[in-house]
Protein backbone atom coordinates (compact mmCIF):
# COMPACT_ATOMS: atom_id res chain seq x y z
CA UNK A 1 0.00 0.00 0.00
CA UNK A 2 1.55 3.27 -1.13
CA UNK A 3 1.16 6.49 0.83
CA UNK A 4 1.35 9.73 -1.12
CA UNK A 5 2.22 13.06 0.53
CA UNK A 6 1.38 16.31 -1.22
CA UNK A 7 3.72 18.93 0.24
CA UNK A 8 6.25 16.34 1.35
CA UNK A 9 9.07 18.72 2.26
CA UNK A 10 7.09 21.26 4.25
CA UNK A 11 7.44 21.17 8.03
CA UNK A 12 4.37 18.93 8.49
CA UNK A 13 4.79 16.78 5.40
CA UNK A 14 8.44 16.13 6.11
CA UNK A 15 7.76 15.52 9.80
CA UNK A 16 5.22 12.89 8.78
CA UNK A 17 7.30 11.24 6.06
CA UNK A 18 10.53 11.02 8.03
CA UNK A 19 8.63 10.00 11.16
CA UNK A 20 6.97 7.11 9.34
CA UNK A 21 10.37 5.89 8.17
CA UNK A 22 12.21 6.44 11.47
CA UNK A 23 9.57 4.67 13.54
CA UNK A 24 9.27 1.77 11.11
CA UNK A 25 5.61 2.53 10.48
CA UNK A 26 5.87 2.67 6.68
CA UNK A 27 8.53 1.38 4.25
CA UNK A 28 10.39 4.24 2.62
CA UNK A 29 9.96 2.71 -0.83
CA UNK A 30 6.18 2.80 -0.34
CA UNK A 31 6.14 6.58 0.17
CA UNK A 32 5.30 8.69 -2.88
CA UNK A 33 6.29 12.32 -2.47
CA UNK A 34 5.51 15.56 -4.26
CA UNK A 35 6.61 19.11 -3.54
CA UNK A 36 6.44 22.31 -5.56
CA UNK A 37 10.20 22.80 -5.29
CA UNK A 38 10.94 19.27 -6.49
CA UNK A 39 13.19 16.76 -4.74
CA UNK A 40 14.36 18.39 -1.53
CA UNK A 41 14.37 18.08 2.21
CA UNK A 42 16.00 15.36 4.27
CA UNK A 43 14.95 12.34 2.20
CA UNK A 44 18.24 12.14 0.30
CA UNK A 45 19.33 8.80 1.76
CA UNK A 46 15.87 7.20 1.58
CA UNK A 47 14.50 5.07 -1.30
CA UNK A 48 11.31 7.13 -1.55
CA UNK A 49 9.43 7.60 -4.82
CA UNK A 50 9.19 11.13 -6.23
CA UNK A 51 6.08 11.89 -8.26
CA UNK A 52 6.33 14.10 -11.33
CA UNK A 53 3.09 16.01 -10.70
CA UNK A 54 -0.22 15.77 -8.85
CA UNK A 55 -1.75 13.36 -11.35
CA UNK A 56 1.28 11.09 -11.04
CA UNK A 57 1.10 11.29 -7.23
CA UNK A 58 -2.54 10.23 -7.21
CA UNK A 59 -2.09 7.41 -9.72
CA UNK A 60 0.77 5.92 -7.70
CA UNK A 61 -0.87 6.23 -4.25
CA UNK A 62 -3.46 4.21 -2.33
CA UNK A 63 -3.67 6.77 0.50
CA UNK A 64 -3.17 10.52 0.15
CA UNK A 65 -2.00 13.08 2.72
CA UNK A 66 -2.63 16.74 1.90
CA UNK A 67 0.03 18.87 3.57
CA UNK A 68 -0.07 21.98 1.44
CA UNK A 69 -1.31 25.54 1.82
CA UNK A 70 -5.08 25.71 1.31
CA UNK A 71 -4.73 28.46 -1.29
CA UNK A 72 -2.52 26.18 -3.39
CA UNK A 73 -5.04 23.34 -3.42
CA UNK A 74 -6.00 21.49 -5.53
CA UNK A 75 -3.05 21.44 -7.92
CA UNK A 76 -3.72 20.69 -11.56
CA UNK A 77 -4.33 16.99 -12.14
CA UNK A 78 -5.23 16.14 -8.56
CA UNK A 79 -7.99 13.54 -8.21
CA UNK A 80 -8.67 11.86 -4.86
CA UNK A 81 -10.96 9.26 -6.42
CA UNK A 82 -12.14 6.75 -3.83
CA UNK A 83 -8.95 6.82 -1.76
CA UNK A 84 -8.46 7.42 1.94
CA UNK A 85 -7.48 11.11 2.14
CA UNK A 86 -5.97 12.77 5.24
CA UNK A 87 -5.97 16.57 5.04
CA UNK A 88 -3.86 18.87 7.23
CA UNK A 89 -5.35 21.97 5.60
CA UNK A 90 -7.40 24.69 7.20
CA UNK A 91 -10.27 26.20 5.17
CA UNK A 92 -10.97 22.93 3.33
CA UNK A 93 -13.74 21.42 5.47
CA UNK A 94 -15.03 17.87 5.28
CA UNK A 95 -18.03 19.16 3.31
CA UNK A 96 -15.86 21.00 0.78
CA UNK A 97 -13.54 18.05 0.24
CA UNK A 98 -16.41 15.57 0.02
CA UNK A 99 -18.26 17.77 -2.46
CA UNK A 100 -15.26 17.65 -4.80
CA UNK A 101 -14.53 13.95 -4.31
CA UNK A 102 -17.70 12.22 -3.02
CA UNK A 103 -16.25 8.71 -3.26
CA UNK A 104 -13.18 9.52 -1.14
CA UNK A 105 -12.95 8.68 2.58
CA UNK A 106 -12.04 12.07 4.00
CA UNK A 107 -10.17 12.74 7.25
CA UNK A 108 -9.23 16.16 8.61
CA UNK A 109 -6.30 16.29 11.04
CA UNK A 110 -4.50 19.17 12.73
CA UNK A 111 -0.88 18.44 13.70
CA UNK A 112 1.22 21.14 15.32
CA UNK A 113 4.81 22.37 15.29
CA UNK A 114 6.02 19.38 17.27
CA UNK A 115 5.59 17.19 14.19
CA UNK A 116 9.17 17.73 13.06
CA UNK A 117 10.53 16.21 16.29
CA UNK A 118 7.83 13.57 16.82
CA UNK A 119 6.13 15.59 19.58
CA UNK A 120 2.97 16.77 17.83
CA UNK A 121 -0.49 16.31 19.26
CA UNK A 122 -2.85 15.64 16.35
CA UNK A 123 -6.63 15.65 16.81
CA UNK A 124 -8.55 14.34 13.80
CA UNK A 125 -12.13 13.92 12.65
CA UNK A 126 -13.74 11.62 10.11
CA UNK A 127 -17.33 10.39 9.94
CA UNK A 128 -18.17 6.85 8.98
CA UNK A 129 -14.72 5.30 8.64
CA UNK A 130 -14.32 1.55 8.70
CA UNK A 131 -12.32 -0.01 11.52
CA UNK A 132 -9.52 -0.73 9.07
CA UNK A 133 -9.35 2.91 7.98
CA UNK A 134 -9.41 4.13 11.60
CA UNK A 135 -6.42 1.91 12.32
CA UNK A 136 -4.56 3.22 9.27
CA UNK A 137 -5.19 6.86 10.18
CA UNK A 138 -4.06 6.31 13.77
CA UNK A 139 -0.92 4.51 12.59
CA UNK A 140 -0.02 7.24 10.09
CA UNK A 141 -0.58 10.17 12.45
CA UNK A 142 1.30 8.47 15.30
CA UNK A 143 4.47 9.03 13.26
CA UNK A 144 4.34 12.67 14.43
CA UNK A 145 3.42 12.00 18.06
CA UNK A 146 0.18 11.53 19.99
CA UNK A 147 -3.17 11.53 18.16
CA UNK A 148 -6.86 11.35 19.03
CA UNK A 149 -10.06 11.05 17.04
CA UNK A 150 -12.57 13.74 18.04
CA UNK A 151 -16.33 13.80 17.68
CA UNK A 152 -16.95 16.67 15.27
CA UNK A 153 -15.42 19.39 13.15
CA UNK A 154 -16.43 22.14 15.59
CA UNK A 155 -14.21 20.59 18.23
CA UNK A 156 -11.43 20.33 15.66
CA UNK A 157 -11.73 24.09 15.03
CA UNK A 158 -11.17 24.78 18.71
CA UNK A 159 -8.25 22.36 18.92
CA UNK A 160 -6.76 23.99 15.84
CA UNK A 161 -6.67 27.16 17.93
CA UNK A 162 -5.36 25.37 21.04
CA UNK A 163 -2.98 22.50 20.32
CA UNK A 164 -2.50 23.61 16.71
CA UNK A 165 -0.74 26.72 17.96
CA UNK A 166 2.32 24.67 18.93
CA UNK A 167 5.08 26.90 20.37
CA UNK A 168 3.31 30.17 19.51
CA UNK A 169 1.96 31.08 22.95
CA UNK A 170 5.04 29.89 24.86
CA UNK A 171 7.06 32.05 22.44
CA UNK A 172 4.85 35.06 23.27
CA UNK A 173 5.40 34.43 26.99
CA UNK A 174 9.15 34.14 26.45
CA UNK A 175 9.19 37.32 24.38
CA UNK A 176 7.30 39.26 27.07
CA UNK A 177 9.62 38.03 29.83
CA UNK A 178 12.71 38.79 27.77
CA UNK A 179 11.51 42.29 26.93
CA UNK A 180 10.84 43.04 30.59
CA UNK A 181 14.25 41.73 31.67
CA UNK A 182 16.06 43.79 29.03
CA UNK A 183 14.10 46.90 29.96
CA UNK A 184 15.32 46.48 33.54
CA UNK A 185 18.94 46.37 32.44
CA UNK A 186 19.60 42.62 32.59
CA UNK A 187 22.35 41.73 30.06
CA UNK A 188 20.86 39.96 27.05
CA UNK A 189 22.90 36.75 27.45
CA UNK A 190 21.76 36.38 31.05
CA UNK A 191 18.17 37.39 30.28
CA UNK A 192 17.93 34.82 27.48
CA UNK A 193 19.22 32.03 29.72
CA UNK A 194 16.84 33.00 32.51
CA UNK A 195 13.79 33.05 30.22
CA UNK A 196 14.78 29.78 28.58
CA UNK A 197 15.04 28.18 32.01
CA UNK A 198 11.48 29.26 32.81
CA UNK A 199 9.80 28.40 29.51
CA UNK A 200 11.81 25.38 28.35
CA UNK A 201 13.36 24.07 31.55
CA UNK A 202 10.00 23.88 33.32
CA UNK A 203 8.24 21.92 30.57
CA UNK A 204 9.44 18.45 31.70
CA UNK A 205 8.20 19.25 35.21
CA UNK A 206 4.67 19.72 33.85
CA UNK A 207 4.69 16.86 31.38
CA UNK A 208 2.19 14.19 32.35
CA UNK A 209 0.81 16.31 35.20
CA UNK A 210 -2.11 18.07 33.52
CA UNK A 211 -4.49 16.52 36.05
CA UNK A 212 -2.58 18.18 38.91
CA UNK A 213 -2.13 21.76 37.69
CA UNK A 214 -4.21 23.29 40.47
CA UNK A 215 -2.12 21.48 43.05
CA UNK A 216 1.05 22.88 41.48
CA UNK A 217 -0.36 26.41 41.41
CA UNK A 218 -1.57 26.11 44.99
CA UNK A 219 1.83 24.88 46.16
CA UNK A 220 3.47 28.10 44.87
CA UNK A 221 0.74 30.34 46.22
CA UNK A 222 0.92 28.72 49.67
CA UNK A 223 4.47 29.99 50.18
CA UNK A 224 3.18 33.58 49.98
CA UNK A 225 6.57 34.63 48.73
CA UNK A 226 8.08 36.30 45.67
CA UNK A 227 6.50 34.07 43.02
CA UNK A 228 3.12 34.09 44.75
CA UNK A 229 3.07 37.89 44.66
CA UNK A 230 3.56 37.81 40.89
CA UNK A 231 1.04 35.00 40.36
CA UNK A 232 -1.65 36.94 42.21
CA UNK A 233 -1.42 39.62 39.51
CA UNK A 234 -0.73 37.39 36.49
CA UNK A 235 -3.28 34.63 37.12
CA UNK A 236 -6.54 36.45 36.30
CA UNK A 237 -4.87 38.33 33.45
CA UNK A 238 -3.56 35.06 31.98
CA UNK A 239 -7.01 33.47 32.16
CA UNK A 240 -8.67 36.37 30.34
CA UNK A 241 -5.90 36.75 27.76
CA UNK A 242 -5.94 33.05 26.84
CA UNK A 243 -9.75 32.95 26.69
CA UNK A 244 -9.81 35.94 24.35
CA UNK A 245 -6.93 34.61 22.25
CA UNK A 246 -8.40 31.15 21.80
CA UNK A 247 -11.86 32.55 21.08
CA UNK A 248 -10.43 34.76 18.33
CA UNK A 249 -8.37 31.91 16.88
CA UNK A 250 -11.33 29.51 16.93
CA UNK A 251 -13.51 32.10 15.18
CA UNK A 252 -10.82 32.52 12.53
CA UNK A 253 -10.62 28.75 11.98
CA UNK A 254 -14.39 28.55 11.49
CA UNK A 255 -14.50 31.59 9.24
CA UNK A 256 -11.81 30.10 7.00
CA UNK A 257 -14.03 27.08 6.40
CA UNK A 258 -17.08 29.11 5.38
Amino acid sequence: MRLGILGATGWLGQGLGLGLIAKGLWPADQLVLLNRSGKAGDYADQPVVWAQDAADLCSRSDILVLSTRPEDFPPEGFDAGDRLVISFMTAWTLAKLSARWPAARIVRAMPNGGASIGRSYTPWVAPGLSGEDVGLVSRILSAMGAEDRVADEGLLDYLTALSGSGPAYPALLAQAMLADALARGVPRAIAEKAVEAVVCGSAPFLEGRMDGLQEIVDSFLSYRGVTAAGMAIAGPAFDRAMHDALSAAEAKARAMGE
